[in-house]
């Protein structure tokens, strides 16, 4: 099978897939032809799409996989050019401190072993990454974070937000 990329961006949402089971989902098309038993591959007319495009992807689903797929290029041209996504790891994020700021501070300095100046930095410029890692390994941080008023979000990976942050990256 495919790995959970959509059809029709490009986009990546592997991570989110993997961890969440969500991101987006299959569509089945009208010429949909299943492997035969014991065949390795991907089947014709099977194909992933991002939350994105999915609803309309599935309001095409009685049309051959060519003909949906024309109309949903006609319906979102341009699209972007998405890169390959280099990390498939969650990220925890904060979006809100709460009315604990100190705690807050004290949190993220042993969570990203970060000096004074630059955790108070942070907590100006939110949102913010906390860490980047498998989710059991960023659990304790987020229940931490949470108990001391904290606003956090799992931001999973994709193409499309790798795409952001590096459009973020270059405006700075």
């Amino acid at each position: 099978m495919k790995p959970p990329v959509c059809d029709l961006c490009h986009n990546d949402f592997s991570s989110e897939m993997c961890h969440a089971g969500t991101g987006g989902g299959m569509v089945q098309f009208a010429d949909y032809r299943p492997l035969g038993q014991g065949c390795a591959g991907h089947p014709h007319g099977y194909e992933w799409f991002c939350d994105e495009h999915l609803a309309s992807a599935r309001a095409l689903a009685s049309l051959s996989y060519s003909d949906a797929r024309a109309a949903l290029t006609r319906q979102y041209a341009p699209l972007a050019d998405y890169p390959p996504l280099a990390s498939s790891d969650p990220a925890l994020w904060i979006t809100e401190v709460g009315p604990n700021p100190a705690k807050i501070f004290a949190l993220i300095r042993q969570a990203m072993g970060l000096s004074p100046n630059v955790a108070r930095n942070l907590l100006t410029g939110l949102p913010f990454k906390v860490i980047q890692a498998w989710p059991q390994q960023f659990r304790v941080w987020q229940e931490a974070l949470i108990q001391a008023g904290a606003q956090v979000e799992v931001r999973y990976p994709s193409s499309k937000s790798a795409w952001a942050e590096q459009a973020d990256a270059d405006n700075d």
